[in-house]
C-alpha cells in the first residue's frame, strides 16, 4: 500500500512514496497491460520523466505521468500513464494499488478507467482548451467535424476492449480517441497524416480528424498524447474479409473437384485486367471479390495522390531520391538483414522441416540478398518520394459496404519517430499490402487447411495462384489510378524495381516477427523472399 501525505504533492522527487511506486507498484502493472512494449527487456530502472497535475473537474487531481523505462542494454522508452484516485474500486479496472492519500483510503487507478477523467478530455477538445503544465502546455485541438457540436450534450464514454499498443476511448459511440501509450519527441505521424488527409485534402476514405491531445514544451518539442477520429460504420477489417473470401475459394475448389494444376498461372507482380482473367478464377474467386480488390487498389492510389498533391507544406511536398536517402535506407536494411540472419541461426532448431528447407536456401543466398539491397542507385530513379502510410496492411483497412477506409498511420513499430516520417516511394505501401495478401492466403491454409480435405502441397499451389491473381488485379487498378492522376511513380522498369525491392524489404522485416513469435509461420516471409530472388 502507498501512503502519500499530500496528494497535490504526489510523484515529486522528495515524496518517499514515489520510490515505492516505481519499484513495487509500477512494474507489475505495466507487465499486466497489453500496451507495454518492453515486457521482454531486462529493465534497469523505472523513472518518472515528467509528472503533471491535471484538474479534471470539481478539484479532482489526476497526474499525467511520463514513465521512463531504462533497459540494461541502455535502450530507453517512455510511456504515458495518467493516474487518479477512486473510492469505487469494486467496479473499476486498471487498479494499480491501494493508497492512503490525505489520510483517506483510496485505490490508485489508471485514470483512463475513470469516467470523469475520460469525459474531461472530450470537453476540453470541444472547448479547444490549453492548460499550462509545468514548463509546457497541454493543448486540446478540435477538428472540423466537431464544429457545431453541442457542448452541452451529455457525454457517454467507455474503453474499447480490443487493446494493443494504444488505449482507445469511445465517446457517444461516435468518436474514437486513441491514447498513445508509447511516447516520442515530435508529433506522431498518425496525428500528422490523419489531420492532413482529413482537413487538407479531398481524400474521403479515411476517418475524419476530430481532435487531438498534445503536450508542448515551449518551442522546443511536442509530444502527441492522443488522436480523436470520427467513427466509421464498417463490417470489420479487410484482413477478416479476405480470410473469409479465401476460405470460400478453397471450399469451391473442393466442391468442384478442381486441381491446382488446372488453374492457369498468371505472371506474378504484373497488372491484370479483370475482364481478361480466365473464367475459372471468376468462378472460384467470385466477381464481387475481384471488384473489391479493384476498389482496394484504386483507394490506395487515391490516398497516395492526396499525399502527393501538396506543394506548399514542406512536411508533405514530394521530393526526389538522393544520396542521403540511399545512405539512410541501406543503413537500416543492412542492420535489419544482419539481425534477421542472427535470429534465424538462433532459432533454426525450432523450425519444422519445410521451414528449415526455406531457411537453408535463405542462408545460402545471403550474398544475393545483400547485393539485391545494395543495388539501389538513386541516379536511375526518376520518381518522387512522398509521405506514406508506412505500415500498410489489411488490418489497417476497414470494409464499409463496397468501400474501403484506411486507418492507423503510425508507421512501422520498430522504426524511430523520425524514420517513420521520412518520405519514401508510395510503392512501399503497395508492397506492404501485397505481403499482407500473401499472409492471408497462407494463414488460411495453416489455420483451416485440414477442413478442405486436400493435401497441403495442393493447397499451397492453389493459394499461390490465387495470390497471383489478387496481386495482378490490385496492381492494375492501383497503377491506372495513380498514373492517370499524375502520381509520379516512374515508368515500367522503375515501378518493377521499386515494387520488388520493397516486397523483399517487407518480407525480411516480417521474418523477425515470425522467428520471435510464430516459428511455424516462418516459411511465409521466406516464400516471399524466394519469389523475389527467383523473379517469380
Amino acid at each position: 500500500m502507498l501512503t502519500i501525505t499530500n496528494w497535490e504533492q504526489a510523484f515529486t522527487a522528495h515524496e518517499p512514496a514515489t520510490k515505492v511506486f516505481l519499484n513495487e507498484v509500477l512494474p507489475p502493472y505495466l507487465l499486466s497491460t497489453r500496451w507495454f512494449g518492453a515486457k521482454s527487456s531486462k529493465v534497469k530502472s523505472y523513472n518518472i520523466e515528467r509528472s503533471f497535475a491535471y484538474n479534471y473537474g470539481n478539484n479532482q487531481i489526476a497526474y499525467l505521468l511520463f514513465v521512463e523505462i531504462i533497459a540494461q542494454n541502455a535502450g530507453t522508452e517512455t510511456y504515458f500513464l495518467p493516474v487518479c484516485l477512486t473510492k469505487d474500486a469494486a467496479d473499476k479496472k486498471g487498479i494499480l494499488c491501494p493508497i492512503v492519500a490525505d489520510n483517506e483510503n483510496y485505490s490508485l487507478i489508471d485514470a483512463l478507467f475513470d469516467e470523469d477523467f475520460r469525459n474531461s478530455i472530450f470537453k476540453n477538445i470541444l472547448n479547444e482548451s490549453t492548460n499550462k503544465l509545468n514548463d509546457g502546455t497541454l493543448i486540446f485541438e478540435k477538428g472540423r467535424c466537431l464544429r457545431g457540436y453541442d457542448k452541452k450534450a451529455p457525454i457517454k464514454s467507455r474503453l474499447l476492449n480490443a487493446e494493443q499498443s494504444n488505449t482507445t476511448l469511445v465517446y457517444n459511440d461516435a468518436f474514437y480517441l486513441k491514447i498513445y501509450r508509447k511516447l516520442f519527441r515530435g508529433a506522431n505521424p498518425d496525428y500528422e497524416l490523419t489531420q492532413f488527409l482529413s482537413e487538407k485534402s479531398d481524400f474521403k476514405y479515411r476517418a475524419a480528424f476530430a481532435g487531438s491531445l498534445t503536450w508542448k514544451q515551449s518551442d522546443i518539442y511536442t509530444v502527441s498524447l492522443g488522436l480523436m477520429q470520427e467513427k466509421i460504420p464498417n463490417q470489420g477489417d479487410a484482413w477478416t474479409y479476405f480470410l473469409e473470401q479465401i476460405d470460400i475459394y478453397f471450399i469451391r475448389m473442393k466442391n468442384l473437384h478442381i486441381k491446382a494444376a488446372s488453374l492457369p498461372k498468371v505472371p506474378l507482380y504484373k497488372p491484370i485486367n479483370t475482364v481478361e482473367l480466365p473464367d475459372l478464377y471468376k468462378t472460384l474467386m467470385g466477381y464481387d471479390l475481384l471488384q473489391k480488390i479493384e476498389t482496394l487498389g484504386k483507394t490506395t492510389a487515391q490516398m497516395h495522390l492526396a499525399l502527393f498533391a501538396n506543394r506548399y507544406d514542406r512536411h508533405f511536398s514530394p521530393t526526389t531520391f538522393s544520396s542521403d536517402y540511399r545512405v539512410w535506407l541501406l543503413n537500416r536494411l543492412m542492420a535489419q538483414l544482419d539481425s534477421r540472419y542472427s535470429l534465424l541461426e538462433q532459432n533454426y532448431a525450432n523450425l519444422n522441416a519445410e521451414s528449415k528447407e526455406f531457411a537453408d536456401i535463405f542462408m545460402a543466398n545471403k550474398e544475393t540478398v545483400t547485393n539485391y539491397f545494395l543495388n539501389f542507385d538513386e541516379d536511375r530513379l526518376n520518381s518522387n518520394r512522398i509521405r506514406i502510410h508506412g505500415d500498410y496492411h489489411l488490418g489497417q483497412v476497414l470494409v464499409n459496404d463496397d468501400d474501403f477506409y484506411i486507418l492507423d498511420f503510425e508507421g512501422e513499430p520498430e522504426s524511430t519517430i523520425r524514420d517513420r516520417k521520412v518520405k519514401q516511394p508510395p510503392l512501399k505501401d503497395v508492397a506492404g499490402l501485397l505481403r499482407s495478401l500473401h499472409y492471408a492466403v497462407f494463414a488460411t491454409i495453416f489455420n483451416k487447411g485440414a477442413g478442405y480435405d486436400l493435401p497441403q502441397a495442393e493447397l499451397m499451389e492453389a493459394g499461390g495462384r490465387y495470390y497471383r491473381v489478387a496481386v495482378g488485379v490490385f496492381l492494375k487498378q492501383y497503377l491506372d489510378t495513380a498514373t492517370n492522376g499524375g502520381l509520379n511513380i516512374g515508368y515500367h522498369a522503375e515501378i518493377d524495381f521499386l515494387l520488388k525491392y520493397h516486397i523483399l524489404e517487407k518480407a525480411v522485416y516480417e521474418l523477425g516477427y515470425e522467428l520471435k513469435s510464430r516459428p511455424d509461420w516462418v516459411m511465409i516471409p521466406l516464400k516471399g523472399i524466394m519469389q523475389i530472388l527467383n523473379n517469380d
